[in-house]
């Protein structure tokens, strides 16, 4: 686990188009992108600016002012948000994470006049942004609580997704639980938790079982899954989901 509050230096005097630029840069010297990308980015519901990032094969990523010149995803948010994602203290994941699409966000997104609105778009290129807002290589992924968001009933740090891959850096204090509404029980694809500290108690199916430090616990696609915690240490897990539709 990293300790730091964040990876990068904090510069207090950053703009938000020079933090773009940065992303700009760092990703075209260690990436190119397979497909097309385009997306909208404004900063403090424009008054710190609007930018269009375009990425491809041949020129890969661009900044330029100003809105997408078609319809498209606009991606907002605030410079404290954006400063955390710069200096590495949140990953861009754990910014636009939720567990419900309808879910507030500190990294939010809509889909211009015209757009398709279409969530799949968002998802799809997850590998992409997720490359362009981790600045450095190699790049790191800190977790810890510092470094998360309350998703799904407890502290979470998504680490990485890509297509049939979720990963994800879960803590369970004393009185949280996962997976609390009914609607959140169930994965229709295969679900690893690998328990790396603490313990809490959890049920799987019709069977309730003690999770601990040093197992880990397969769930096969369709189970209902629910985990909570008694005790006053922390409960803290690597949830893996994997397969078709992950």
């Amino acid at each position: 686990m990293i300790f730091a509050s964040s990876i990068f230096a904090v510069d207090k005097n950053l703009t938000a188009e020079k933090m773009l630029q940065d992303f700009v840069n760092s990703y075209n010297q260690k990436c190119k992108p397979k497909n097309e990308i385009l997306f909208g980015f404004e900063v403090d519901a424009g008054k710190s600016g609007i930018w269009t990032i375009h990425a491809t094969p041949d020129a890969g990523a661009v900044l330029k002012k100003g809105k997408p010149e078609k319809p498209t995803i606009m991606m907002f948010t605030d410079m404290k948000t954006l400063k955390n994602i710069h200096s590495g203290k949140m990953n861009f994941l754990t910014a636009v994470g939720r567990a419900h699409i309808t879910d507030p966000a500190p990294l939010n997104f809509r889909f211009m006049k015209g757009a398709v609105p279409n969530p799949a778009v968002i998802y799809g290129n997850l590998p992409f942004l997720f490359h362009f807002f981790n600045r450095g290589s190699p790049e790191i992924i800190p977790f810890g609580e510092e470094h998360s968001r309350f998703i799904h009933g407890g502290n979470a740090v998504p680490i990485y997704y890509d297509e049939g891959l979720r990963t994800a850096w879960y803590q369970v204090k004393k009185g949280m639980v996962i997976n609390k509404e009914e609607r959140d029980q169930k994965n229709p694809f295969p679900t690893l938790i690998i328990c790396i500290q603490g313990a809490a108690k959890a049920k799987l199916g019709d069977k309730e079982l003690e999770l601990k430090k040093g197992m880990s616990v397969f769930i096969p696609a369709g189970m209902t899954h629910t985990i909570w915690n008694e005790n006053k240490e922390p409960f803290e897990f690597i949830i893996v989901m994997f397969g078709e539709g992950a």
